[in-house]
């Protein structure tokens, strides 16, 4: 796992565009009420999340994307309600 994220982060150097991007996705997620797009930003926040964690500071950084997808997890359910009605 440390060597993908070598790889992803240091030598593709993704590490800013997967935040903006995560961070991007979110905000739409939020704004189309879109279990999808919050499931994807939180698979993008990964490995940031992942990378954070290394630091002594922060070592619950890698649970911040299960925020993600409890709220996908929501949204999934709460449209499901609305189809039944």
């Amino acid at each position: 796992m440390e060597y993908i994220l070598g790889f992803l982060l240091g030598f593709l150097q993704l590490f800013y565009p997967l935040l903006l991007a995560s961070i991007f996705t979110f905000i739409y997620a939020l704004i189309k009420r879109s279990w999808k797009w919050m499931l994807v930003s939180g698979i993008l926040l990964f490995p940031d999340a992942w990378y954070f964690s290394w630091y002594p500071p922060f070592p619950w950084a890698k649970f911040i994307p299960l925020i993600q997808v409890i709220i996908a997890y929501i949204l999934y359910r709460t449209k499901g309600k609305e189809k039944s009605k």
